[in-house]
């Protein structure tokens, strides 16, 4: 009577490798090097957004101290004096509402950092988190930018993310090619195989081993990493839960890519050769070339142009400075009567007309930069979903909240707020225009046309909840899942037989 033979169980397989790939010094040395690295980039991050949100508090105190000092001014200013005293310079003069539009009101949007900021530096290093609002500032702020090194800022900055896109895989990989083909280099695979044990239990077994030990380490380290660097966890529980899920799921794709080539049990050092290509094409080669033909079929407009055509508008709009006052005073009502003061009107009362229509004709530029910019994050977006190391890198500055989408509407809120603000004062510097000439002798330095400052509204910017920028991530997580799905399935399809020499 024959007995059919049969190899060990998949579970007493996959104990016994268990306990093994456990005791192996490899495994434990590439945990540490990445617990290392992940608290390195967490800790490198949460500096860096504390020094901004130090930034952001030395703005919030300029602002207040301008507004105390304005104040202390308007009172000074509202005293009597002698004759000879003079009047105080109207730029200088924040009872006068012209110069106080223009000199005393200045307030600066800010972008705090969120709770789970050293998750990913995004574009924190890149893009402004304040912004410096004035009146008459073509289109909403100014730049404000901590000063960095350009060759700094052009090789990226080592956060967590970058651990994780970027390192996590090298450690991975290098463990699946160096403990898989261990049999195979030292000659040994054709006793395994003699053990009535087919390749893919085998395989399974040695693979679910791995990521046993390696895919609880490697959560736990992101997780004490950003303990480390300060975030206190309980905070960002569903953020930090989502974030911990991507990186499983990033853990299963390669570890699909790395059964795809060891199904054919390669050596040791044509796997490594193989999966070195593979993370290289992944990581530097396919974004390299994307960017290169993005940035060849839709090529950004040129600073150095709008620079050149800002100047040219500013130069017109000068040359034709009293035609654009007429055709602004005629056009309203309420101002029409006195087009004989548009010669003497003051440079601050100018510029609340010749402002908006230098934005006006800038207006197309500005917007053929903003479509540009809208193209991109589109292209971005999409480009996430072709390579799962770009779709993580942008999920995790999503997550902490150093996302370009939070930047764009932090911009936009910024513009909103300048013109917020110029619906209350604006009407009051043209209201000026109407009053009669000042007398010739002054019992005050300043003017009184206001007695005290405006009570202007503060920034606020409407912030997306955790569940919204969760909710942005859920396509990409369950595209990243099916992707994993299907490259482990297809490795394990291919390993469907010994290939012993």
């Amino acid at each position: 009577m024959n007995h059919a033979v049969s190899g060990p169980k998949f579970r007493d397989l996959f104990f016994w490798e268990w306990l093994r790939v456990g005791r192996s010094p490899l495994l434990w040395s590439v945990v540490v090097i990445l617990l290392a690295s992940f608290t390195w980039g967490a800790a490198t991050t949460a500096a860096k957004h504390a020094q901004q949100s130090s930034a952001l508090d030395r703005a919030r105190n300029d602002d207040q101290a301008l507004i105390a000092n304005t104040l202390e001014r308007a009172l000074a200013y509202r005293d009597k004096v002698s004759e000879d005293a003079g009047q105080v310079a109207y730029w200088q003069d924040p009872t006068n509402v012209a110069g106080y539009s223009e000199y005393f009101v200045r307030r600066h949007a800010l972008k705090p950092h969120l709770p789970l900021s050293p998750l990913a530096s995004g574009v924190s290093d890149l893009a402004p988190s304040r912004l410096e609002i004035k009146l008459n500032t073509p289109f909403g702020f100014i730049d404000t930018y901590d000063f960095e090194n350009p060759r700094g800022l052009a090789l990226g900055r080592f956060d967590l993310a970058f651990a994780i896109v970027v390192l996590l895989p090298i450690g991975l990989l290098l463990l699946c090619a160096l403990l898989i083909t261990f049999e195979r280099d030292r000659g040994m695979l054709r006793l395994v195989a003699a053990q009535a044990t087919g390749p893919r239990r085998w395989l399974g077994a040695r693979m679910t081993a791995i990521l046993a030990w390696f895919i609880p380490a490697v959560l736990l380290a992101q997780v004490v990493a950003l303990a480390i660097a300060g975030v206190s966890l309980g905070e960002v529980a569903p953020a930090l839960a989502i974030s911990l899920l991507l990186t499983l799921l990033y853990v299963l794709f390669w570890s699909g890519v790395a059964l795809f080539v060891l199904a054919r049990q390669p050596g040791a050092g044509a796997a490594l050769g193989m999966l070195a290509a593979i993370w290289a094409l992944l990581i530097i080669g396919l974004p390299m070339a994307g960017s290169a033909l993005l940035a060849t079929f839709d090529p950004p407009p040129s600073a150095v142009e709008y620079v050149d055509h800002q100047r040219q508008v500013r130069d017109a709009i000068d040359g034709e400075r009293d035609t654009l006052l007429a055709q602004a005073l005629s056009s309203r009502p309420d101002l029409s009567p006195y087009l004989s003061k548009v010669t003497s009107l003051d440079h601050a009362t100018r510029l609340t007309f010749l402002v908006p229509e230098t934005e006006r004709r800038l207006s197309s530029l500005k917007s053929a930069m903003d479509d540009h910019l809208a193209r991109q994050e589109r292209v971005a977006y999409a480009a996430g979903f072709l390579m799962p190391t770009l779709g993580m890198e942008t999920a995790f500055a999503a997550l902490a909240g150093t996302d370009s989408e939070r930047q764009r509407r932090f911009e936009q809120a910024a513009r909103q707020y300048q013109q917020l603000l110029r619906t209350h004062v604006y009407p009051l510097v043209q209201a000026e225009i109407t009053q009669p000439p000042a007398p010739g002798v002054r019992e005050t330095r300043g003017r009184l046309n206001l007695l005290e400052p405006l009570a202007l509204p503060e920034f606020v910017m409407a912030e997306a909840s955790e569940s919204a920028r969760i909710a942005t991530i859920v396509p990409f997580a369950l595209w990243l899942a099916l992707v994993a799905a299907v490259t482990l399935f297809a490795g394990w399809r291919r390993a469907d037989e010994w290939r012993v020499i």
